[in-house]
């Protein structure tokens, strides 16, 4: 049967190895360590690879630990409950790794194979040994202070009857507990060892590493190289290796010769080394990756520093080592916490101070904006001079608290009239009076485009005369802002104290230079509005009587209309029907022989009648396009194969007279969706056009172009957006032709000299087929050639 693990709640039971290598006093010494042997901990002999390539393999192999052996004395006990008796083991000594080493330094053994059976692990076994107690009471700080008071790397572990529980070795705490946390919290720099750390060269003996290992009481010895500094001429030491106490005994184990075995044979090769600003955490999880119980610290240039090993670690788990730092971490809070506090107070008395000043600079802020919001309000609600000007004055006088507000009108060089007032009781009234421009602009020293602030008339550098008159007029100070419009001065605004003096603000002269823009606005859409209103009077009379003349116009086009339309059906169903019959008995004369003139006659009459077929169906094709009632079916064109058919006649034509039909297109054209009939009757006759009016030997142009949409992602199929058709043939048509050709049975002028005849229906009923299909038609003739170019939506 196999039995159920057992689950151990906490981290001191967890760490507690249960089944540790025992033996009785009686033992032999040599049967211990090969017992040892065979549980021999991982590879400590890395694999060396020579200087020719070849590798090395180390002698000692990977295999489970065993570091102790815990030497035990079995007893019977009484069993309480069911009366009879068992064996139980009690602890009389321990031997270590540490022990064999301290053997072999001081040369009490020899090599394994010529040990004696006659010593016993009772005389080399250590009897001043320390246990714990397993408890409730117990925990892993217990272990921790044990291990640090005693300097020991073995705890064996004993119940409450003094029987062997097991054994608890700084390794199998770390395993179990991993305080990130904390470990984050140190730095490599904080717990390294520099001062017990002990160094060799790697020319020294294992014999030697041991006696150096016994007489420094360390478990593990730092292998080092002197080598020249890069920038400076001293030498430093750099770590090459390291070596262990286990490492001694393993090669004990296998027989080596200690005496003649030089240490770089065993030692390990330390791959990855600690840096000072490296973290105990950092230093944990790298134990644990390459399962080592010391790692090495190096500076900047590989020099050695010291050493970090498990006991390093569980150093920062000490209780008193937690409650230092902790209290530290809470000494430097409250001092951050003081002085964020002073630093808060400070500056919170500063931005008082700010907001304050802020505050009030934003209320008057606030209060002007509200003003010229109110006053744009009343401006924009009015289309009316007067209730404007009125308004503006009115606020501007109460907002300012000033005594007098006067709006001039400037009418010409010399004449300056008062067109709005608000004044205080204690001020006279200046409305009705009016002022020469000169005069005014004179006395106020006004210029068109600059504010003029004046906060004692007494200051200024104006005559005496001049200032007895502002006073004689109340005026002790002024503000005056021009208005202008289109660069022209309009008028003034002026603001006036004739109580006292007044300290003009930069704030208020903003204010009246902003309410002046928009008095100038409102002035000029309110003169606008006037306008409007007179020409809108004579508009709408003569709108009257034009709409009386359109609606007779309408009345007698809509008239013509119905009667084109019933001439047009009547003349095509009266036409046709004669025609057929001549078609018919012309078709029966050319059956039967009749004489060189009657088939000349013939021809004529066979040529004539397709004429007349031709005209009757242009006539019905254009009155169906011009009522753009009947919806034309869609059809998807696969240009490649559909264009030959309408090019090759065409090409057959031109070789009748000599003519050169040359085609370029697209070496891949795409499908369009299109009316086929339409685009064939498009493209058909514009062809017929260029063959008919190019002369004999002439060249004929066909080209395709297709633009592709404007994208800023490239695609690896992109459709075209349109596709163009451009024929061109070597005839001009004259500048002043061009916008007639589209024209009903329009023909150019002296254009046909070979008189190839037309009904002059082709174009116009092309020009409608194109916006038919939603396109465009265009017609260039420069330097003696005409192209017409047709553009399709595809």
């Amino acid at each position: 049967m196999v039995a159920q693990s057992r689950i151990y709640s906490s981290p001191l039971q967890q760490a507690i190895d249960r089944y540790p290598l025992t033996v009785t006093p009686e033992t032999p010494l040599v049967d211990v360590l090969k017992q040892m042997s065979m549980l021999q901990s991982s590879c400590a002999i890395p694999i060396n690879t020579l200087k020719n390539g070849k590798i090395d393999e180390s002698p000692l192999s990977n295999q489970e630990k065993a570091t102790s052996v815990l030497v035990v004395e079995n007893k019977s006990i009484e069993e309480d409950k069911k009366g009879g008796n068992a064996q139980s083991s009690f602890l009389l000594g321990i031997f270590t790794v540490s022990n064999l080493v301290k053997l072999i330094a001081t040369g009490k053994i020899g090599s394994l194979s010529n040990l004696s059976e006659k010593v016993k692990i009772a005389e080399v076994m250590s009897s001043n040994f320390v246990t714990l107690k397993e408890s409730d009471d117990q925990d892993l700080f217990t272990a921790l202070f044990l291990f640090r008071q005693h300097q020991i790397s073995h705890l064996p572990v004993l119940d409450s009857m003094d029987k062997i529980v097991g054994v608890v070795t700084p390794e199998r705490i770390r395993q179990v507990l991993q305080p990130s946390n904390i470990l984050s919290s140190k730095k490599v720099n904080e717990v390294k060892n520099d001062s017990v750390s002990v160094t060799t060269p790697e020319t020294s003996s294992l014999l030697k590493i041991s006696q150096l290992m016994s007489d420094r009481q360390v478990n593990s010895v730092i292998v080092t190289q002197k080598k020249k500094h890069k920038t400076q001429k001293t030498e430093i030491e750099k770590p090459v290796g390291i070596i262990t106490t286990d490492d001694i005994a393993q090669a004990y184990f296998i027989n080596m010769n200690l005496a003649t075995t030089p240490v770089k044979k065993v030692m390990k090769m330390p791959l990855n080394f600690l840096k000072q600003t490296d973290s105990l955490w950092d230093a944990h999880k790298k134990m644990l990756q390459e399962q080592v119980q010391i790692l090495i610290v190096c500076g900047k240039q590989g020099e050695f520093l010291g050493t970090v090993n498990q006991a390093s670690l569980l150093q920062v788990l000490d209780p008193t080592v937690m409650f230092g730092l902790v209290r530290k971490l809470r000494k430097d809070v409250n001092q951050l916490q003081a002085e964020k506090f002073e630093l808060l107070r400070t500056r919170n008395a500063e931005l008082e101070k700010e907001v304050q000043a802020r505050t009030a600079e934003i209320q008057a802020q606030l209060e002007r904006d509200r003003l010229l919001a109110k006053i744009a309000l009343r401006i924009h609600q009015s289309l009316y001079i007067d209730e404007i000007i009125n308004a503006v004055v009115t606020e501007v006088q109460q907002f300012f608290k000033t005594d007098r507000v006067v709006l001039f009108q400037i009418e010409s060089s010399k004449v300056a009239k008062i067109v709005a007032e608000s004044v205080e009781k204690n001020c006279n009234s200046w409305m009705g009076e009016t002022f020469s421009s000169e005069c005014l602009m004179s006395n106020f020293k006004v210029n068109q485009n600059k504010i003029q602030a004046v906060s004692d008339i007494t200051q200024t550098n104006v005559s005496t005369e001049k200032i007895t008159e502002l006073k004689e007029k109340q005026v002790k100070a002024y503000l005056i802002v021009p208005i202008s419009q289109d660069g022209q001065l309009w008028g003034l605004m002026c603001t006036q104290e004739c109580s006292g003096i007044r300290e003009w603000q930069q704030s208020e002269i903003d204010l009246l230079k902003q309410l002046a823009t928009q008095l100038a606005i409102a002035i000029q859409q309110a003169q606008l509005y006037q306008q409007v209103q007179t020409l809108n009077t004579d508009l709408e009379k003569q709108v009257q009587d034009r709409t009386a003349e359109l609606q007779q116009k309408v009345r007698e086009l809509q008239q013509l209309n119905i009667l084109k339309d019933d001439f047009l059906s009547t003349v095509s169903h009266e036409l046709r029907t004669p025609l057929s019959n001549m078609k018919m008995a012309i078709h029966m004369l050319k059956v039967f022989p009749v004489s060189e003139r009657g088939q000349e006659y013939l021809n004529i009459l066979d040529t004539e009648c397709k004429r007349e077929i031709n005209l009757i169906t242009d006539l019905l094709d254009l009155q169906r396009l011009e009522g753009g009632t009947e919806l034309i079916p869609i059809d998807t064109i696969d240009l490649a194969s559909w264009l030959p058919t309408i090019i090759d006649p065409f090409k057959s034509r031109a070789q009748e007279r000599q003519q050169t039909l040359k085609v370029k297109c697209p070496k891949k054209l795409p499908q369009i969706v299109s009316n086929n009939n339409s685009l064939s009757r498009i493209l058909a006759e514009l062809l017929n056009n260029a063959c008919k009016y190019t002369q004999n030997g002439g060249e004929i142009k066909f080209l395709v172009e297709c633009n592709q949409k404007k994208s800023n992602k490239k695609s690896l199929k992109e459709a075209p957006s349109s596709i163009k058709f451009m024929i061109s043939n070597p005839s001009e048509i004259p500048e002043s032709e061009l916008p007639k050709i589209f024209n009903k049975f329009y023909r150019v002028p002296n254009a046909d000299p070979w008189k190839q005849g037309g009904t002059g229906l082709g174009l116009a009923l092309v020009k409608k087929l194109v916006e038919q299909l939603n396109g465009n038609l265009l017609v260039s003739s420069i330097n003696g050639w005409t192209t017409f170019t047709v553009e399709l939506p595809t």
